[in-house]
């Protein structure tokens, strides 16, 4: 019997137990605290295993599984200690998780400047709707504005940079 599955067996028989556990009124809402951990901990370990193999740059795909199951599964701790009342507003944390993985692979991966672009795009667009979810505003009437806004930035902004 190998060691992976001795810990497997273990794994399980603790998960059984836990459950049995909950299920005979012992230990109160266990699987409302501790499903999160589903995806914290593979996220958490595929950062531990990226940086055990010495960070090596072919190796930095781990990181974009392992930053997006990080960060959805601090967002899932979050809503789950708050019973998901603030859902409504955390939602655009979804693509700040892909942005982040990605992120880690364009640092830690060589710097593949193509990858910012995906980054930046998920960024933006994660942080226009947070804000309009945090000012309450729909964001059907603010994006004509903002568009405005960037088109008198890029007529103003090129003209000061052909003059200087």
């Amino acid at each position: 019997m190998g060691k992976s599955n001795i810990v497997l067996g273990l794994t399980l028989i603790l998960m059984g137990i836990l459950f049995s556990l909950q299920s005979l009124g012992v230990i109160d809402n266990f699987w409302s605290a501790f499903w999160p951990m589903f995806l914290l901990i593979p996220g958490v370990i595929f950062h531990v295993a990226f940086f055990i193999s010495g960070a090596k740059k072919h190796l930095a795909g781990l990181l974009v599984p392992g930053g997006i199951l990080l960060v959805i599964g601090l967002l899932f701790v979050f809503e789950s200690m708050t019973s998901w009342q603030f859902s409504h507003f955390t939602w655009p944390v979804y693509m700040y998780a892909v942005s982040f993985g990605l992120f880690e692979l364009y640092i830690f991966g060589g710097r593949k400047r193509g990858l910012l672009i995906p980054v930046g795009i998920l960024a933006t667009v994660a942080t226009i709707f947070l804000v309009n979810a945090l000012l309450s505003f729909q964001l059907f009437n603010l994006w004509p504005l903002i568009l405005i806004a960037v088109g008198i930035y890029v007529m103003t902004g090129q003209n000061r940079s052909k003059q200087g």
